[in-house]
């Protein structure tokens, strides 16, 4: 056996019928002649860059093809496919000049090599893979370059040392490197190109910056292994640059080029090794190769993973817009569109009740009050519905300096008959400047002031103190706005459902009311960043406090 580790592994595109069962795009005759070809073309090409009659491969690519056309295919078929490999890889060791016992002695670590690996990326669920996260792939590289050729390279060292052929180590570690670095540099690109529809692999293979540093990626690995020290490590280079600017596939196809422009230049002597003291030490040269390869694939991955996360993440965003957007809509004719109904029916109910009310019997008189109540209270829940999907939109306009004593005043004037007629007390403290939406602040203040006098008991006079104090939030400087009112108060137990839409707390003929107030007032805190916060004991009354970014000063 030469000192030099050398290859039989091939790379070709599998064809064959799907595993689990489905029906294949090609007979089943021209999957084997496919693979057969494909299989026989790779392993010529790995003997041929590194091994000498007699001796086994430092690289092995072909044994790549044969593991994704089991994977590809259903599990009847794999007998048949592994006679059409055998034959092909003893046709290319034989064909090198290699006698018959030593073509035979290839054959069961090859075999048990490729169905190893197939039946661990089956069982791992990578056959029909797409390899997009850096977790996929690391699996693959182990369960299918890494395991099963260890396995093989322990079944072809008895088999070896048992024929007198070679040191049981030695020939360990060649027969593993080789499967290890054949596999690495093919298995990936093969299980991509058999899973990835040609939509996806049309642009991949068509980006310009594929060509660009196919190119680069090749003269760098001559340069490096002719003249640099340690030149596996410099040519991965290329490769993770490629891996931050192009697919997963292109990449693939990058990393087998490389290695193939590697071995070229180990089989043509144009790297000069470094001088060693043993001979096991030229296993470091394709380890070294291996570790140069698989950093870029992972890293590609990884970049693979992110964007499509991020082009999900897009088009659910789209996706939210147009649905936003359908609903608004909706809202709003919906809106219009019942209002015009209800405003009918209170308009009439009011006028029989009105210019009939001499000859209604007193539970018709009843009943259209009833009704006409009912009627306003609908038109006064369209009203809430359709502020709070309008609370919902993201389109609003960047935020501007709002002082809230303005907003205050504001509310006060649109609020006036109501604290009029229940004569409630209105302490309003000075407040200060905050960042946000005017009108929306303005809808939060009123909501909360509503409730305040609303909800207190029967012959009580509302009392309400607005006020507000600064300080820091996440290092951000903030106000908490608070509104405090000495009403019924809320129990513990029904203020964490407080602030949902449509939550009642209290019966319609006790306190009015949609229960879209709060619901309103929480979804403009959080779109100012901010959140809504309440405390209350029940009798004592309730202290409902905001928090809001306070604008730069001026």
């Amino acid at each position: 056996m030469s000192a030099r580790p050398e290859a039989s592994r091939a790379l070709s595109p599998a064809a064959g019928r799907p595993a689990g069962g489905r029906a294949g795009l090609l007979p089943a005759w021209r999957v084997m002649l496919s693979l057969g070809g494909a299989y026989l073309a790779l392993a010529l090409l790995s003997i041929a860059l590194s091994r000498q009659p007699g001796q086994i491969a430092g690289v092995w690519y072909a044994n790549a093809v044969a593991v994704v056309a089991l994977l590809r295919s259903p599990r009847r078929q794999w007998p048949a496919l592994l006679a059409v490999v055998m034959g092909a890889n003893a046709a290319a060791n034989a064909a090198w000049g290699d006698p018959l016992g030593l073509v035979l002695a290839f054959l069961p670590a090859n075999v048990l090599e490729i169905v190893l690996a197939a039946a661990l990326l089956q069982r791992a669920g990578l056959a029909d893979s797409g390899l997009r996260t850096p977790r996929q792939l690391l699996r693959l590289l182990l369960l299918g370059a890494a395991l099963p050729q260890a396995m093989a390279a322990l079944l072809a060292a008895v088999t070896f040392v048992a024929l007198g052929l070679g040191p049981f180590a030695q020939v360990v570690q060649t027969w593993f490197q080789g499967g290890a670095v054949g596999a690495l540099a093919a298995l990936p690109l093969l299980l991509l190109l058999a899973n990835q529809p040609p939509a996806v692999l049309r642009p991949a293979v068509a980006d310009a910056r594929l060509w660009t540093l196919l190119p680069l990626a090749v003269a760098v690995t001559l340069l490096c292994m002719a003249h640099v020290p340690f030149p596996f490590v410099y040519i991965g280079v290329p490769l993770l640059v490629a891996a931050m600017l192009l697919d997963l596939v292109a990449v693939a196809l990058l990393v087998l080029v490389t290695s193939v422009t590697a071995m070229l230049a180990l089989a043509t002597g144009v790297l000069v090794p470094p001088p060693v003291t043993a001979e096991w030490q030229h296993g470091f040269v394709y380890m070294a190769h291996a570790a140069a390869l698989a950093p870029s694939l992972l890293l590609s991955a990884a970049a693979a993973d992110l964007r499509d996360s991020h082009r999900r993440l897009v088009e659910r965003k789209q996706a939210l817009l147009q649905a936003n957007e359908a609903l608004q809509y909706f809202v709003r004719v919906a809106s219009h569109d019942l209002r015009e109904p209800l405003n009918t029916i209170a308009q009439f109910t009011g006028l029989v009740a009105r210019d009939q009310a001499a000859v209604l019997p007193p539970d018709a008189s009843q009943y259209l009050a009833l009704v006409q109540r009912e009627a306003l209270r609908m038109r006064h829940l369209l009203d809430d519905v359709l502020q709070y999907s309008q609370v919902q939109r993201t389109d609003l306009p960047p935020p501007r300096a709002v002082a809230l004593d303005a907003v205050a005043a504001q509310v006060r004037g649109a609020l006036s008959a109501r604290l009029h007629g229940s004569g409630a007390r209105l302490d309003i403290a000075p407040l200060p400047v905050v960042l946000g939406h005017a009108s929306l602040l303005s809808l939060l203040l009123q909501n909360l002031l509503d409730n305040a006098v609303k909800f207190v008991a029967p012959g009580q006079v509302p009392e309400v103190t607005v006020s507000a104090r600064l300080g820091e939030a996440s290092g951000q400087p903030v106000a908490w706005l608070t509104v405090a009112d000495h009403g019924i108060g809320i129990a513990a137990e029904d203020q964490a459902r407080l602030f949902r839409p449509f939550q009642r707390l209290h019966l319609r003929r006790d306190y009015e009311g949609t229960g879209l107030g709060l619901a309103l007032c929480r979804q403009i805190a959080q779109m100012h960043g901010g959140e809504v916060t309440v405390e209350s004991t029940p009798g004592e009354g309730a202290r409902f406090t905001v928090r809001l970014p306070l604008a730069p000063a001026a």
